[in-house]
């Protein structure tokens, strides 16, 4: 773990024991300035810059025992207190000019402790100080703070732009070596989630601080280090808190661009400084956000090596989202149009269909549980909402469970893989419901329904499978209006009669019309059961809990109002079965 040079001063006691209690770190006292043994470089050493092609006019005219320090950024010495107000491991960059005017501005400096903080100083001389005074090169050389000459003719822009190259690839090699190196012990962890804990367990590596990220997708976090969990459990800091804090809290815009912003807890005391602190950025792939990542600020706010290293953090997640979605999104598009072939195939189209699964690497002899589904509405001149029904999907369960195939603009399978345990139905209606409250979220217009069948089939038989949930799905709504869901054994024996739907529908319209009338609701409950006890009056009485002459008089009616004759047994069937469809159970 990096360990840092700089005190805490800034950040609550508290979280400052709390931090180092827990990951052991140990300070040692030198000359009354708290430091903490570093035992790693993060920046770029001093004598390694000067060693490239580029500076090899540059030459050390003091403190060349400090040449191991690293440079973490630059700044330019623009006013006599310029060290004032550096952050500490900046490269301080002079034409002389003013010290030239206030000779005494580097020995004041120096006594102040600000010049030893910086990681050196190089300086323009032949312009306004042809010679460095002795005094101030003694003063380098006791506080071992490199002192760099500059050649004239070496332009502002192109050594900064050296140095800023230098110190990124520098930071860059090394966040690549560490994920390099990393190893782990569980070989059922996913290409994702390998990924992820290797740059987070690197960024805590280089850095000292623990890092995070959750994933809106699998709805799972991401750890470092127990690091992170520790110290967040300390301040009572749930998952959520850290991109939308439920205490009170401070934020400011680091990066425009990337969206990352320090997150500061308000102290409610009248102590200095914050509580806690941390740098979250959003992963975000077409507009969506993927995840978060955060970086907790333990000990001391991030410094210029620690900012670049989130940025290369960020750009190699951002990255990972990128490649994921588009696997996806090739691999199901592949796996759409396998769907659409297979579900128009013939027998003779049977060679094919292998050719082209192998193809796509899709095993034919998988089985699954088929779930076809579409809005409820179902109408073609509505908006096409693929893009939204596929990333609710994503975001939702279903995506541990299932595939996902789009045969239509609203209407889309879903392949639920057969596994030894039995998909319990209540089961498949959970991630289902899930599934549609995710997208009414997005869409508030667009409810779905599902039609799904319990008997597990190979693709090679997708084509039954899916006309099992047309039915289910067209004559359950008709049975079962008040559900969104329906599965193929609910139909009962009606699941095997083909009857279209528009005939259907024609059938039902008498009956239908009936329904709009309390009274005539429970004419037709009577009917079911006068039917279902064989047109007994008596049985039907007892049945029902009611005098034999209410129920002629509601048999009476009903005849009235219908006009069937039920000596015609043919008439009776179709009566009993649409009485079924009616679902009259629900009714009242």
């Amino acid at each position: 773990m990096r360990k840092k040079s700089k005190c805490v001063t800034g950040f609550d006691k508290n979280f400052h024991e709390c931090y180092t209690e827990k990951i052991g770190e140990k300070q040692t006292v030198r000359g009354g300035i708290s430091a903490v043994r570093q035992e790693t470089k993060m920046g770029i050493a001093i004598q390694e810059l000067l060693s490239q092609e580029y500076f090899k006019d540059f030459y050390v005219l003091a403190g060349a025992k400090g040449l191991h320090r690293e440079i973490q950024g630059i700044t330019v010495m623009e006013a006599p207190d310029a060290f004032h107000w550096t952050k500490g491991k900046e490269l301080v960059l002079s034409s002389g000019y003013v010290i030239a005017k206030e000779p005494d501005c580097i020995e004041k400096a120096f006594r102040e402790g600000s010049v030893q903080k910086s990681a050196g100083m190089m300086i323009k001389r032949e312009r306004y100080l042809e010679k460095i005074p002795e005094e101030i090169l003694r003063l380098f050389d006791q506080y071992e703070v490199p002192l760099i000459s500059m050649p004239f003719s070496a332009p502002w822009m192109e050594v900064m732009s050296q140095i800023n190259t230098s110190v990124l690839n520098r930071t860059i090699r090394r966040l690549r070596i560490n994920t390099s190196h990393m190893t782990f012990q569980m070989s059922n962890f996913s290409y994702k989630e390998q990924k992820i804990k290797r740059i987070l367990q690197a960024m805590e590596a280089e850095m000292g601080f623990p890092a995070f990220l959750y994933d809106f997708v699998e709805e799972e976090a991401y750890y470092s280090s127990m690091n992170f969990q520790k110290i967040a459990k300390g301040f009572g800091l749930e998952t959520e808190d850290f991109w939308e804090p439920s205490m009170p809290y401070t934020r400011h815009t680091l990066c425009d661009y990337m969206d990352m912003v320090r997150y500061r807890l308000v102290n409610q005391s009248h102590q200095e400084g914050p509580r806690i602190s941390w740098i979250r950025v959003p992963i975000s792939v077409n507009g969506s956000v993927q995840a978060y990542f955060a970086v907790m600020e333990a000990r001391e706010f991030l410094d210029y090596y620690d900012e670049y290293s989130i940025r290369i953090a960020y750009l190699m997640l951002q990255g990972l989202y990128e490649q994921i979605v588009a696997a996806q999104n090739m691999g199901n598009i592949g796996f759409e149009n396998f769907v659409l072939y297979a579900l128009s195939a013939t027998e003779d189209d049977t060679q094919k269909m292998m050719f082209q699964a192998n193809v796509q690497g899709i095993s034919m002899s998988t089985k699954y549980r088929y779930v076809l589904f579409r809005r409820a509405d179902n109408q073609e001149e509505l908006p096409n909402r693929r893009k939204e029904i596929l990333e609710a999907y994503r975001k939702s369960s279903l995506i541990k469970y299932a595939r996902i195939a789009m045969i239509g603009e609203n209407v889309g399978i879903l392949f639920l893989e057969d596994r030894e345990e039995d998909w319990e139905k209540g089961h498949i209606l959970a991630l289902l419901e899930e599934f549609r409250r995710r997208v009414l979220k997005s869409c508030p217009e667009t409810a779905l329904e599902f039609g799904y069948s319990l008997d597990a089939a190979s693709l090679g038989h997708i084509r039954q499978s899916i006309e099992k949930c047309q039915k289910a799905l067209n004559m359950g709504k008709m049975i079962y209006p008040n559900l969104f869901a329906w599965e193929y054994s609910q139909l009962g024996a009606l699941a095997w009669l083909d009857i279209p739907e528009e005939e259907l529908t024609h059938m039902l319209s008498t009956y239908s019309v009936l329904l709009k009338d309390e009274k005539n609701i429970e004419l037709l409950k009577t009917l079911k059961v006068y039917l279902e006890n064989n047109m007994n009056y008596s049985a039907t009485a007892e049945k029902l809990y009611v005098h034999i002459n209410t129920i002629r008089k509601r048999i009476d009616k009903v005849n009235e109002l219908l006009q069937i004759d039920w000596s015609d047994n043919i008439a009776r069937m179709n009566a009993e079965l649409l009485l079924r469809f009616l679902n009259l159970e629900e009714k009242i």
